[in-house]
């Protein structure tokens, strides 16, 4: 009877190993499958743009972008382009054709040209294809007048009307879109509204009414930064006090901040544009020091003021921003659509020459 028995016992250790084996197994593979899903849609979601990480607590706390800002290089890491399409047209105007030249000349961040009034069917065509042709999107989340309280397809507005924020339409909007993968950003303000109707001193968005629009952005969409632009001839008509009535700024009101260095004018000045950026970042980082800045240049036409500017002159301008740390982004203005006023890539109502000598540099990588 023992061998019978010491037989049996064996079978039975054998079987209880085996058991063993398999919750070893069946434990390895469900960490394994936990992993997996973290890796493939938890941590793209938490790493989405500029990283920013969100943390409980003010709203001070959510503007991190200094700290996680993917850094391809020591500078200029963003190349964005302005101003896409026109808010008055089909798909605004664009179509596969242009999507492949934004590529192919190497810009990482397109911005369109229109607010909140825009028909879901255009937003969702420009996200769409700017995510397929591999471009990050800023949408408008304050910098359109809709956004403060001017309907949409009007004429005209009373003289008297000032711009108030549109909490709800806003958040709607934000809900709208904010999972999107080509989202980049949310633009709450374009040169404190002087494109809104009736830009009187009066009129102009305050640093209080900027807060109250970062704040409830934030509190919509923690996760994708918040972008003001502002003008940069302020930094170069004045020698202090730059941020005043027309260009207002503090804490607590954007992540980035693109100055709009505009030297295309009818006198240039050759040290425009590092004289804007010096003044502006230094001011800015007192206020902000987490802030990211772009320096925006200015490459089209709208006479009398704007004149479309000389290679030479375009070469000087993106030569002072080339060797900064203290940017991470060169922005240019604009490039418009087809049988609108201005088309960059086209020799009629743009310029090819310059299109391609900006798509040179980006390539470049300068």
């Amino acid at each position: 009877m023992k061998p019978v028995e010491s037989h049996f016992t064996l079978s039975r250790q054998c079987g209880t190993i085996r058991v063993m084996i398999h919750e070893k197994i069946t434990i390895f593979v469900s960490i394994a499958i936990i992993v997996s899903i973290v890796l493939i849609f938890i941590l793209p979601r938490l790493s989405c743009n500029l990283n920013l990480s969100v943390t409980t607590g003010s709203v001070r706390d959510k503007s991190t972008v200094s700290e996680n800002m993917p850094m391809e290089n020591s500078h200029n890491t963003y190349k964005i382009m302005k101003d896409v399409g026109e808010a008055y047209m089909d798909r605004f105007g664009l179509n596969d054709a242009d999507f492949t030249l934004l590529r192919d000349a190497r810009f990482t961040i397109i911005e369109g040209n229109f607010d909140m009034c825009a028909s879901e069917e255009d937003v969702r065509y420009f996200l769409d294809k700017s995510y397929e042709y591999g471009l990050k999107v800023i949408l408008p989340a304050g910098s359109g007048e809709a956004e403060w309280g001017y309907e949409c397809d009007k004429e005209s507005y009373p003289k008297t009307q000032k711009p108030i924020w549109n909490k709800t339409a806003v958040t709607r909007w934000i809900n709208l879109w904010n999972d999107h993968p080509a989202l980049f950003g949310w633009d709450s303000s374009n040169e404190a509204g002087g494109n809104f109707p009736n830009p009187t001193p009066e009129n102009m968005l305050t640093v209080a009414q900027l807060q109250q629009a970062y704040s409830d952005i934030k509190m919509a969409d923690p996760i994708h930064p918040v972008i003001i632009r502002i003008n940069g001839w302020y930094f170069y008509d004045y020698e202090t006090d730059f941020f005043r009535n027309g260009n207002p700024f503090a804490d607590n009101i954007a992540d980035v901040v693109m100055v709009n260095a505009y030297s295309n004018v009818d006198e240039y000045f050759p040290d425009f544009v590092g004289t804007v950026a010096d003044r502006s970042i230094r001011s800015i980082g007192r206020y902000s020091p987490k802030a990211q800045v772009f320096i925006a240049l200015g490459v089209w036409s709208e006479p009398p003021l704007w004149r479309t500017p000389s290679i030479e002159n375009l070469t000087n301008d993106i030569n002072q921003l080339n060797n900064r740390t203290d940017i991470t982004g060169i922005a240019y203005f604009k490039y418009g659509a087809a049988g609108s006023e201005w088309y960059m890539p086209d020799k009629t109502i743009g310029n090819p020459e310059i299109w391609d000598f900006i798509a040179l540099r980006n390539q470049e990588g300068k």
